[in-house]
């Protein structure tokens, strides 16, 4: 235990901005630490929205030239590649060449019925051994948070294949990866903290990818899943269906701070899902990206300049200026996009103090997009994020 907790100390010196104490927010409308930037603040009359806009495209195009001299820090060009099955096993501490690092299983679902969850296992890493391991269950209801709970566990009660998904803590099975015998990507996931459960079946939907971001490796393994399976919520046992999401993350540093932070979401249409990021360099500059996967297809990915990613209705939340809509424009020669995302509600979740800050959204999408010859309108309520390493 002693040795756990001197190797802890230094991973927290290392990264501190990583490890994850998430404690229960206000909700967004009620809190009294936001104040919505309406035309009788000093902010708005200065119409920051447009100011923050015309400025981002400012710095953009200043960084823009600085990569193009040199294609280090500041270049980025995100390029999927296809996944395998071992990619979303565990990468463990003693084969990485890095002093330090973190990885996590994230998995989110919106149900047909109003409920929607979260949940993922994050394990941190130091001198090539596993450190401390954390799971975590959020539930939301109508979009508003109703259950907030995580536990770190000791090292002994875990374990996680190296060859495939397949995670275990305290003898139980939390998280069972396999190709089912029609050729689905099939996830079971089963978490119960402080007496909160969930117990999902998801299926793929459309094909996974992976590739390196600022922040790491990151694979996202089910950009769109059916989902089914239960929720346990004080006593209650909910039945629940809908739609969901998986992606993996590992080798992340404390070299990911290096960045401002980072926007992301997915959008979902009857035939297409949409997963988009922006990395943000600075707080003007970002570098996004879209991945558009189709239904029982492949997956496609748009280049960096042809999107166009823009925030507005920034409002002072948790004392900190945070954007409450988002849009996405792409025009190229066979694909179209065209999309505003609206805030109904945010859980905020401060990591170790001010060090780091995390929003978690739940947001309507609207707008359309274009393949080929084919429309679809998007008409969509999702998870989306906003992870701030920075308070400048």
């Amino acid at each position: 235990m002693r040795r756990v907790t001197i190797l802890l100390t230094i991973f927290l010196l290392l990264s501190m901005p990583l490890v994850s104490m998430g404690v229960e927010s206000f909700s967004v409308k009620r809190s009294f630490l936001e104040k919505e930037l309406d035309d009788s603040t000093l902010v708005s009359k200065l119409n920051l929205d447009g100011v923050v806009c015309n400025f981002q495209k400012k710095i953009r195009s200043f960084y823009m030239n600085k990569a193009d001299d040199d294609d280090g820090y500041w270049g980025f060009s995100f390029s999927p590649e296809d996944i395998e099955l071992e990619d979303d096993a565990f990468h463990r501490a003693d084969v990485s060449n890095l002093s330090h690092f973190t990885e996590w299983w994230y998995f989110d679902a919106v149900f047909d019925n109003g409920y929607s969850a979260q949940a993922g296992v994050r394990i941190m890493s130091l001198l090539d051994q596993d450190v401390v391991i954390f799971s975590r269950l959020d539930i939301y209801k109508d979009n508003q948070l109703v259950s907030h709970n995580h536990c770190m566990h000791f090292l002994e009660n875990f374990y996680a294949s190296t060859s495939v998904p397949w995670v275990l803590i305290n003898q139980k099975e939390v998280i069972r990866g396999y190709i089912d015998r029609n050729g689905n990507w099939t996830y079971d996931i089963s978490f119960d903290v402080e007496g909160t459960s969930a117990d999902l079946h998801f299926v793929g939907c459309t094909k996974g990818y992976k590739g390196t971001t600022p922040g790491g490796k990151w694979a996202v393994i089910l950009p769109r899943a059916d989902v089914t399976g239960k929720l346990f919520i004080e006593g209650e046992e909910i039945n629940v269906r809908g739609v969901g999401y998986h992606d993996h993350n590992w080798e992340v540093t404390a070299e990911a701070a290096l960045n401002f932070g980072w926007y992301w979401g997915k959008i979902n249409t009857n035939t297409y899902t949409v997963v988009w990021a922006d990395i943000l360099t600075t707080w003007y500059w970002g570098q996004p990206l879209v991945v558009i996967s189709e239904n029982d297809g492949g997956y496609q990915n748009i280049e960096q300049d042809d999107i166009q990613f823009t925030v507005g209705d920034l409002r002072l939340t948790n004392w900190m200026i945070v954007p409450h809509s988002f849009s996405i424009v792409i025009h190229t020669e066979n694909f179209s996009l065209d999309v505003e995302m609206q805030t109904l509600d945010i859980h905020y979740d401060p990591i170790m103090g001010s060090i780091m800050n995390y929003w978690r959204y739940h947001m309507k999408c609207t707008g359309f997009i274009t393949v080929g010859s084919q429309t679809e309108l998007i008409d969509d309520v999702v998870i989306a994020e906003f992870l701030r390493f920075r308070p400048y």
